[in-house]
């Protein structure tokens, strides 16, 4: 039941875009015979590769389980998969070819913060429906907003909001934080930190590493000696996955709550359920 459930969920979401898309991207209702392209562009190599590219099994499936259904109206769908390597300039580069070369008619993708704003832009542009799948604050201001942006992903101000009032209340109010350099650490921080002020929650530090950052014990014994009773780790891919081994090698957890707003099954394939 669930599976169906799940099948039909995909068919209906996937046939409303292109309901939606139809009324403001040409290029669908000119050409109902045409393979439904989606775009996919994700950092399949740097510090997210694992993330990307169980997300890109994900989307395969999702695919495979539309068609198999009929598609929408007959029409298949196929996913075209590129590398934006994590980096903005080619994230820019690859939504354009895609829009141009490959005459997607979605693009949907963007792991990374900074690369979804750009090629949200560019989708913008020209008129083409993007749904960002980062886990972001920015593409939810009105800056980036648009007839064409979408966000599936929850935001850092919506985990925070819950998993900040059930960790303060539980386990303590005095706490302390590790913040990535980029902008889901950052939006991270400040969602608990925001819900802290409410709660009455002390920040004893808020050490913010600098990028490329792989040996974290200057900050983890700083953190071990002020002894908080949270220790918020805002941390995703790699480095997240070194932060949470290196927090339990040094036996952090023994003394403290350790809280990472978000845990990934990658984080369990590479670095064990005991992490």
């Amino acid at each position: 039941m669930r599976c169906l459930f799940d099948s039909q969920r995909r068919k209906l979401l996937l046939s409303s875009a292109a309901i939606v898309g139809a009324t403001i991207l040409p290029s669908l209702s000119r050409a109902q015979n045409q393979t439904i392209k989606v775009g996919f562009p994700v950092p399949l190599t740097g510090s997210w590769a694992a993330e990307a590219n169980d997300q890109v099994r994900a989307a395969k499936l999702a695919i495979s389980q539309f068609n198999e259904t009929g598609g929408l109206d007959g029409r298949r769908a196929e996913l075209l998969v590129r590398d934006d390597r994590l980096d903005v300039n080619e994230a820019g580069k690859q939504t354009l070819e895609l829009i141009e070369n490959d005459k997607v008619h979605f693009i949907v993708g963007s792991l990374s913060s900074e690369t979804q704003i750009l090629t949200n832009k560019i989708c913008i542009e020209n008129k083409i429906l993007f749904n960002s799948i980062s886990q972001s604050d920015a593409i939810n201001e009105p800056a980036n907003a648009s007839p064409y942006t979408f966000h599936e992903a929850l935001n850092p101000h919506m985990t925070a909001s819950a998993v900040a009032r059930y960790a303060f209340n539980k386990f303590g109010k005095r706490v302390a934080y590790i913040t990535a350099w980029y902008a889901f650490g950052v939006d991270m921080t400040r969602g608990f930190q925001r819900v802290g002020q409410e709660i009455g929650t002390t920040t004893v530090a808020d050490f913010r590493p600098p990028k490329g950052t792989t040996d974290f014990k200057p900050w983890l014994d700083k953190i071990k000696n002020l002894k908080p009773d949270v220790l918020v780790i805002s941390f995703l891919g790699f480095e997240g996955d070194l932060l949470a081994k290196q927090v339990t090698d040094m036996g952090i957890k023994a003394q403290s709550k350790c809280v990472m707003p978000i845990l990934r099954y990658t984080s369990r394939q590479s670095k064990g359920s005991e992490i």
